[in-house]
């Protein structure tokens, strides 16, 4: 009885086997029909040389368009690309580093925080990417981090790095430059002789300013810096100081800690304390300019009603009508393509653009009467 069961459980087992993959077979066909559509998926990838078919050239000249463009005629190149976009032949892009050496990617080392960064991020995606280039983005919070982010970017294949951050001493930059790998500041002053650099006329920038509130009646100033140590900040304030006492106003300096909104909302609650407020405050960088404006009109103090503020930087924020802000506006999309250009198979040893920078008259100065001389 034992083994008549079991037989018949078998039978069943295996009857109930072979209809499902019977039911599998009506479905997907046989294991042989898989294999055969898998084999024909994996073989319609199309290839650079069915574009070299399709366009009437040679391969060679289908890997050239797509790796160095320039070096191919604007005829035969329009045919190559009608051909891969009608066959939509995707280049394969570690394929092409292997050949030419060339990974196509600019790494950047940028601070995690802060407005302009991300204004020039934006802008600097846009023109390499113009440009057949991709951008690999490295961030660090605090300068602890710096070394370990900089032995990261040395550990890709990267075909040149870009710096972003006055925070990244001349040792560090060295570093880089050391490894072969070329290296732009950006609007770092103190690498100015070590690498190329494209840096803001913070100097002359800062005098424009100071002149414009000496000629608005302004007789007391204080100045909100970032960070005292940076060389941005320094160059910022000494300009605004030596302008300032040329016309005998002295101008005392306070640091923010940071150049992030928040270190200017805490700047603004520092200067409420002071015994009388000043005529007017100039701040090192317009995100910080923003904190100390909502900071001051949230104690219900008036901009500019009770006292000037002026940023540096040129932030788009600084045109809503919120703020308005007085400040020195930046070419960024000038500067970045400085720096694409200095990133360039081509770039010099030591190179530095200086690009100046316009004065910007919002609604944050008002002309002082002699009531506060």
């Amino acid at each position: 009885m034992r083994e008549r069961i079991g037989g018949s459980s078998l039978h069943v087992c295996i009857r109930s086997h072979r209809m499902h993959v019977q039911r599998l077979e009506a479905y997907m066909g046989t294991s042989e029909d898989y294999e055969r559509r898998h084999h024909r998926k994996q073989s319609t990838a199309v290839t650079s040389h069915d574009v070299a078919l399709a366009a009437g050239v040679s391969q060679a000249t289908v890997a050239r368009t797509f790796s160095s463009p320039d070096l191919v005629a604007s005829e035969t190149k329009a045919r190559v690309l009608e051909a891969a976009e009608r066959l939509a032949y995707i280049p394969n892009a570690m394929a092409r580093t292997l050949k030419s050496q060339r990974s196509r990617i600019v790494g950047v080392v940028v601070p995690s925080e802060g407005e302009y960064y991300q204004h020039v991020l934006t802008e600097l995606t846009a023109q390499l990417s113009a440009a057949g280039e991709q951008l690999l983005l490295f961030t660090f919070s605090g300068t602890d981090d710096i070394d370990d982010v900089i032995a990261s970017v040395l550990s890709y294949q990267v075909d040149g790095v870009m710096v972003a951050s006055s925070a990244i001493n001349v040792q560090q930059i060295q570093r880089i430059v050391s490894s072969g790998v070329p290296v732009v500041s950006f609007n770092q002053p103190a690498a100015t002789g070590l690498s190329p650099s494209v840096v803001a006329d913070n100097a002359a920038g800062m005098e424009k300013l100071a002149e414009y509130l000496v000629d608005t009646g302004h007789r007391s100033v204080i100045f909100i810096g970032g960070v005292a140590a940076a060389p941005t900040d320094q160059e910022r304030y000494q300009s605004a100081v030596r302008t300032l006492s040329d016309h005998d106003v002295l101008c005392r300096y306070f640091e923010a800690g940071a150049y992030t909104y928040r270190a200017g909302l805490n700047a603004a609650a520092h200067l409420i304390e002071e015994p009388r407020l000043p005529d007017a405050v100039m701040v090192a960088a317009d995100e910080i300019a923003l904190g100390v404006i909502d900071g001051l009109r949230a104690k219900g103090i008036s901009v500019p009603g009770d006292l000037s503020v002026t940023g540096f930087d040129g932030l788009p924020q600084a045109e809503w009508l919120a703020y308005d802000l007085t400040t020195v506006s930046l070419p960024i999309t000038e500067m970045v393509k400085h720096t694409v250009d200095l990133l360039g198979p081509d770039t010099p040893e030591s190179d530095e653009i200086v690009v100046p920078g316009t004065l910007r008259k919002g609604t944050t100065v008002k002309t002082r009467n002699d009531e506060r001389v």
